[in-house]
């Protein structure tokens, strides 16, 4: 235990390196390195990780001379430390391992653990590539004798969507729906052993079709979930988290027609569940909020509306809460040019938010100048603020 054993292991094996240099009976061979990774990579340091990288490169090099050829047990460890310092890098490396592995030159034995360290570090990152290198080495994998080994399970193909689910490439969407598409279709064709994604999986999904705007697809994804569910395949209804997918990323689209399509999602959840979650309706409204300012008058005005909309479905699920009525404050002055028309749409808004005991922080830095004609007491009352959890 302590950073003192972890210099000592070190340090050992870099004496025996030295040695090696003259005595050719002291080798340290590749399970002599795994050991000493190990060790090290259990603090997940800095100062760890680079003594490990340093390792890692000497058994790389020295692999086709020497019996010390890294193997899944070093990347395993490797890619385990670099995760906690350098995620990016993790993913570098996991990458490059399975390229490794899938090559036919190389003979690496990947186990269970391994595949699913090196994928969860793809999972990690934001580029493209490492989401299609996940998606290619689960085929890999699926094509190969240890399929049946039960190496792959829905975990790990949740963690191929979620990969695609973290880029902001506009391609992400196209393939992780194509990677999904194929499993269900065989599954609907039959192969009832197909491996499928639990709902976790198909929410990154979600992710992915509401950063692109696809509702239409996200729609049909959770329409078919349901169907899924109702022929017996578990952990993939619906849920709360699905619908909140879709909208919480629907808001950084730049497209002007997003408020409409938050508006279909919200519909949908309050009739798939009965009610809309308070993140939900947020998400939501948030979306109305972020319509660009460089939309027209009348899109601009449509928002609005739809905010209002959404809202009301917010509150016959008793779902509105402090930051709801920040976000309609923002939605309402942000989108209306005419002064007056902006007084008309808030002072409703702020009188049922004092009611209902929900005037948090976000609602009042949202009504800025306005807070003068709706607040005429210096202290706001109590009764005000009460339920407001963001004070």
């Amino acid at each position: 235990q302590g950073e003192w054993a972890d210099d000592v292991i070190y340090r050992t094996l870099m004496a025996m390196e030295s040695q090696q240099k003259h005595n050719t009976s002291v080798k340290p061979d590749t399970i002599t390195y795994n050991l000493v990774i190990g060790k090290l990579a259990r603090a997940g340091t800095k100062q760890n990780a680079k003594k490990i990288m340093r390792l890692l490169a000497t058994m790389e090099k020295n692999s086709l001379s020497e019996a010390i050829a890294p193997d899944i047990i070093t990347y395993t460890n490797v890619v385990r430390v670099q995760a906690k310092v350098d995620p990016l890098r993790a993913a570098n490396i996991a990458s490059s391992c399975l390229e490794r592995a899938m090559s036919s030159d190389e003979k690496m034995h990947v186990d269970r653990l391994g595949f699913q360290v090196l994928l969860l570090a793809l999972s990690r990152s934001y580029q493209f590539d490492h989401a299609m290198m996940a998606r290619k080495a689960w085929a890999w994998m699926e094509n190969s004798d240890r399929a049946k080994d039960d190496v792959l399970d829905s975990g790990l193909c949740n963690l191929v969507l979620i990969a695609f689910s973290k880029s902001n490439d506009t391609k992400a969407a196209g393939e992780a729906l194509l990677f999904l598409s194929h499993r269900i279709s065989r599954y609907k064709k039959g192969e009832k052993t197909t491996i499928l994604p639990t709902v976790v999986g198909f929410s990154a999904a979600l992710v992915s079709l509401g950063k692109a705007n696809r509702i239409d697809d996200a729609l049909r994804l959770l329409e078919l979930m349901k169907v899924l569910s109702r022929d017996g395949v578990q952990n993939i209804k619906p849920d709360d988290g699905c619908y909140n997918s879709i909208l919480s990323h629907l808001a950084r689209s730049p497209a002007e027609d997003t408020a409409s399509q938050a508006l279909r999602v919200v519909r949908r959840m309050k009739e798939d569940l009965g009610q809309i979650s308070t993140a939900s309706l947020n998400s939501a409204i948030n979306t109305c909020s972020q319509t660009p300012q460089r939309a027209s008058p009348i899109a601009r005005f449509k928002a609005v509306e739809i905010a209002f909309q959404i809202f009301q479905l917010g509150r016959e699920s008793k779902s509105c809460d402090a930051v709801t009525f920040g976000l309609m404050i923002r939605t309402c002055i942000k989108l209306t040019d005419d002064d007056d028309t902006i007084f008309k749409l808030v002072e409703p808004l702020f009188k049922l938010c004092a009611k209902a005991g929900l005037v948090g922080n976000l609602v009042m830095r949202e009504i800025g100048p306005l807070k003068k004609s709706l607040i005429t007491n210096e202290q706001l009352p109590k009764e005000w603020t009460i339920n407001a959890k963001d004070c």
